[in-house]
């Protein structure tokens, strides 16, 4: 359990899921589902709506119980929504999640059958979810997930990651300006979908070329909004960013991933460069630990050597090196793989994809410059488009 000199912080994350991202209003109900480990910060979020006069109602995972239920409950059963959290979700307004568990999730612990059971961010396509989710567009419920909860001793071991400064950074990241952040996020994803040439460019090497095709982007952005929960829309915090499936095949030129990419066991691949022509993979080297790539491409299966996605970062809060490199303001993501969540043509196994950011880019949709050097550069843009959002995650 967290420290309770550490509260104070957590303060300042509470005001910013209750009053800005949620706009919490007096006599609302507010479910608030926590992990066993993120009590202090659960607790803090029901004080935040007694404040606003609202009424919390929190609810507890444990990481035991969750893990053993997994893989000793019979399937059938774990897919049922029962009907007492049906009843309390037909009675929410919104709902907040922590996302965990603290620990790095055990995949050879749970039986294969069950493995789709493990949506920790309320996304998926289980029997459990849709039911759940269901009844959640129905009342309209406003729905946040709280990615904060990751930023553990465990998983920061595990990804070979400084423990101290993850959580320093996620927090950073949470409380940025979120309204700031959802009009750029707008701003952008229009000049993504009216666009058509892309040039991206940074001094370590990358210099690709390629072609919208007008597809809407994808908005990541933490403001739940009303049209947001008649959607159904999940958003999380932090977030910040905003993606868009290109023309798969038009992809040319080289990409270097100038940040080391962390993976599970501490490992790292440093140095990706990827070179690129008619929208496929020619060629790929790394200074350490290429066979991870390998691995994904032969796995994968399908389209998983295609250029797949383009994002850029839009939170001011976070850094890049650590889970959330995508959301990096000025950080510009190139993904490979398959896109199908975002409109796009490509097909993996399981719709698996591989992606990483680039620092210091320059970015010129036709002829607006996007991101200078690292800094986004959207001032002068005015769109009229109206979004809501969905999230791909680490």
């Amino acid at each position: 359990m967290l420290s309770v000199s550490s509260m104070p912080s957590y303060a300042e994350l509470a005001r910013q899921i209750v009053d800005v991202c949620l706009n919490i209003t007096a006599g609302e109900t507010v479910w608030i589902h926590s992990w066993d480990h993120t009590v202090d910060v659960a607790g803090e979020i029901a004080f935040a709506c007694r404040r606003r006069n609202a009424y919390p109602f929190v609810t507890l995972e444990t990481e035991h119980n969750w893990l053993r239920s997994l893989c000793e409950t019979p399937k059938n059963f774990l897919e049922t929504l029962p009907p007492h959290q049906a009843a309390a979700l037909e009675r929410t307004n919104a709902f907040i999640f922590m996302i965990g568990p603290r620990n790095p999730i055990k995949w050879n612990e749970i039986p294969p059958e069950k493995r789709e059971l493990v949506d920790l961010w309320c996304l998926g396509t289980s029997k459990y979810v849709n039911n759940w989710r269901k009844v959640a567009q129905d009342r309209s419920v406003r729905m946040l997930g709280v990615e904060y909860s990751l930023a553990t001793k465990e998983r920061a071991q595990a990804l070979g990651i400084d423990y101290a400064m993850w959580r320093k950074v996620m927090l950073a990241g949470c409380v940025a300006n979120q309204r700031e952040i959802a009009r750029r996020a707008a701003q952008l994803a229009c000049l993504m979908q009216k666009g058509r040439e892309v040039r991206v460019q940074t001094p370590y090497g990358t210099k690709l070329k390629f072609k919208l095709a007008k597809r809407n982007a994808i908005l990541g952005d933490s403001v739940v909004n009303r049209e947001d929960a008649a959607r159904c829309v999940v958003k999380f915090l932090p977030s910040g960013f905003v993606e868009v499936a290109p023309d798969e095949d038009s992809a040319e030129g080289t990409v270097v991933y100038d940040t080391p990419i962390p993976l599970q066991q501490g490992k790292k691949v440093n140095g990706l460069t990827l070179k690129f022509k008619h929208g496929k993979i020619t060629s790929f080297t790394a200074q350490t630990g290429v066979d991870t790539f390998e691995d994904y491409l032969a796995t994968s299966q399908g389209d998983a050597d295609k250029f797949g996605f383009f994002g850029v970062g839009l939170n001011p809060g976070l850094k890049h090196g650590f889970t959330q490199d995508d959301k990096v303001f000025g950080g510009v993501t190139i993904g490979v793989g398959g896109n199908e969540d975002k409109q796009g043509k490509n097909r993996t196994a399981g719709n698996s994809h591989w992606w990483a950011s680039m620092t210091h880019a320059t970015v010129y949709i036709d002829k607006e410059p996007v991101v200078k050097n690292g800094s986004v550069t959207l001032e002068s843009l005015v769109c009229p488009l109206k979004y809501g959002s969905t999230e791909r995650h680490n």
